[in-house]
């Protein structure tokens, strides 16, 4: 099965309408989840627990303690043609009952409902009935996981949930190389060699060499080794067979351990060189714990096929304890399960636009944000920024996101922001930049250098996906101001202007709002700044040659002009200033 949506409801830091707080993963392998502090990201990791088992959630994961709001966890999961064989093989009296509950795209969807209630001041919590979306009748039918049960079936299809914590232990480690040879390993005994166990004692040794093919083994740490080098490449991943105690009936598999052997440049081993779990860092750690999880089905033998995903990957905050450019590798690493047939699904919670890149395609970003009543999410994925762009292939889309984010590569930053200003170029940003440090405002207000007017529109529909609140600058290029709207924003008929102005109303008459106000300098911002109106001490002079170029003059503009005048009491005839100072004081409420 493969995971098309999840939704969560009323858990720990989570609330709202369900279609606030829902994962939509169709079309992606991988979703990074980013957003303010202390919003809970790290919970969709945890959630899906919930539905994978039969776990009870505590007292603490309802929201606020709320007992008049049930927690919800909802699931839609793609059924393709080898999930229905798993299911004829097992269930075979149910099929026909099954395959009622799937629509025509082949999805179901479940749900799992639980309910808080104090009684004798102790919390109770109760598991109501799991139910199952009926496509036929549009109603949730009292019949759990499409009748054909969790532990005995629908458990096995889904998605197995991996979670990378953020500090694992050495055990853990260790833990994930062990569980995913032993998951073979038992497969194989079950299927055809589990009878030899009753033989006799002698036989363990030979069914281990079953169980264990070394070249699998082999094959798998290469493979591990090849991704993890490429962060790490003057260190190896070994798996050895760490078990000396003596073999009994009972006790038939083997245990590995994983050892870290730091290499010389020339590939041999560097025996002088510290490599202990304790020396090598949490980051290196971390990274072979992915390394080896993302070539799991090369050592369970499984074939690789386009859209099936036996393996969520819970990776929480992936950035931990890496410097920048092993950062990069990594979020390369991660977004590259996107792109290839690997059995895997990747839900990541980061702190770093360093691990988001707008770029990537089969991705899917998240951004939570705190509300009046709860944490809200706001997605965005490749159809809405063709959308925004305006492309009409993805490949055009792939081109148009490397343009953007070639000229303005910090833009993911904008993205933790409460609150962005969006300017048309370098002019602009030099001068406001030294403006705000002048005036060092309590606001959270980021700076987005669009590159030109024309890009105006597109960074503006973005920021309404993510709910980010956003003002504009721009030059009226000798467009006419039309009138002035409600919301006292000047508004255009045409031009770039006309289109920059209709997203902002659509920001001004979001909900929430997210549209603050709309400034122009007419024509340009040269000749705005030399206008009559502004006081002869600010003006812009006409003695700076064209050919230092727009950001050159504008921080002589600022060095000469503006700075060493900045407490004069006509500063504010400066529409710069005055435009940002407007901003800046804007009330969102």
């Amino acid at each position: 099965m493969r995971l098309i949506k999840f939704s969560v409801n009323n858990f720990r830091a989570i609330t709202g309408g369900l279609e606030s707080n829902q994962i939509n993963f169709d079309g992606s392998n991988t979703i990074f989840i980013f957003g303010q502090n202390n919003v809970g990201k790290s919970t969709f990791l945890a959630a899906y627990e919930f539905m994978f088992s039969d776990k009870t959630p505590a007292f603490d994961d309802f929201y606020k303690r709320d007992e008049s709001k049930p927690i919800e966890f909802e699931l839609e999961l793609g059924v393709d043609d080898i999930d229905l064989e798993f299911i004829q093989e097992k269930q075979e009296k149910k099929i026909a009952s099954f395959k009622k509950f799937l629509s025509p795209e082949s999805i179901i969807r479940i749900k799992r409902t639980f309910t808080l209630s104090i009684e004798k001041d102790k919390p109770k919590i109760t598991k109501a009935k799991d139910i199952t979306w009926n496509p036929i009748t549009t109603v949730w039918d009292d019949n759990a996981f499409g009748s054909i049960g969790l532990i005995q079936v629908f458990q096995a299809l889904m998605p197995t949930p991996i979670l990378i914590k953020a500090m694992p232990t050495e055990q853990e480690v260790e833990n994930v190389v062990n569980e995913i040879l032993a998951s073979k390993a038992k497969q194989k005994l079950s299927d055809d060699e589990f009878s030899e166990l009753t033989d006799a004692q002698e036989k363990v040794k030979e069914l281990q060499a079953k169980m264990y093919n070394p070249v699998s083994i082999n094959e798998y740490q290469e493979e591990v080794n090849k991704h993890f080098q490429q962060l790490f490449p003057d260190t190896k991943i070994e798996i050895e067979d760490s078990d000396k105690v003596k073999w009994t009936e009972d006790k038939f598999g083997k245990k590995f351990s994983v050892e870290f052997k730091k290499q010389n440049a020339d590939g041999s081993q560097d025996n002088e060189t510290p490599s202990t779990y304790n020396s090598i860092g949490h980051g290196a750690v971390r990274s072979a714990i992915f390394s080896l999880l993302l070539m799991r089905d090369i050592a369970e033998e499984l074939p690789r096929r386009a859209d099936r995903k036996e393996y969520l990957i819970l990776f929480e905050e992936p950035e931990l304890f890496l410097y920048p450019k092993l950062l990069k590798s990594l979020r390369e690493l991660i977004y590259a399960v996107s792109e290839l047939n690997f059995p895997y699904q990747v839900l990541c919670a980061s702190h770093s636009p360093q691990m988001i890149d707008l770029s990537k395609r089969n991705s899917t970003l998240i951004r939570m944000v705190k509300s009046e009543v709860g944490t809200m999410l706001y997605q965005i994925k490749d159809e809405d920024l063709k959308e925004a762009k305006g492309a009409s292939t993805i490949e055009d889309l792939k081109q148009a996101m490397y343009e953007v984010l070639r000229f303005n590569p910090y833009i993911c930053e904008s993205f933790y922001a409460d609150e962005v200003l969006l300017v048309e170029g370098p002019t602009e940003e030099i001068i406001i930049r030294g403006i705000l440090q002048k005036l060092n405002p309590t606001k959270d207000l980021f700076i987005v250098n669009c590159g030109t007017v024309n890009n105006i529109p597109f960074y503006q529909k973005v920021y309404r996906k993510f709910a980010i609140r956003s003002h504009v600058v721009c030059d009226t290029d000798g467009k006419t101001i039309d009138a002035i709207d409600a919301f006292g924003n000047p508004s255009f008929s045409n031009g770039i202007q006309n289109s920059i102005y209709n997203e902002h109303l659509l920001n001004c008459n979001n909900n929430p709002r997210i549209g603050g106000l709309l400034r122009i300098h007419d024509t340009t911002f040269e000749v705005a700044h030399a206008h009559e109106s502004v006081n002869s001490l600010f003006k812009y002079p006409d003695t700076y040659l064209a050919s230092h170029g727009k950001p050159f003059n504008a921080n002589k503009y600022w060095r000469e002009i503006l700075e060493p005048n900045f407490t004069n009491e006509f500063i504010d005839t400066t529409p710069i200033i005055s435009h940002l100072k407007e901003i800046i004081s804007f009330s969102w409420t």
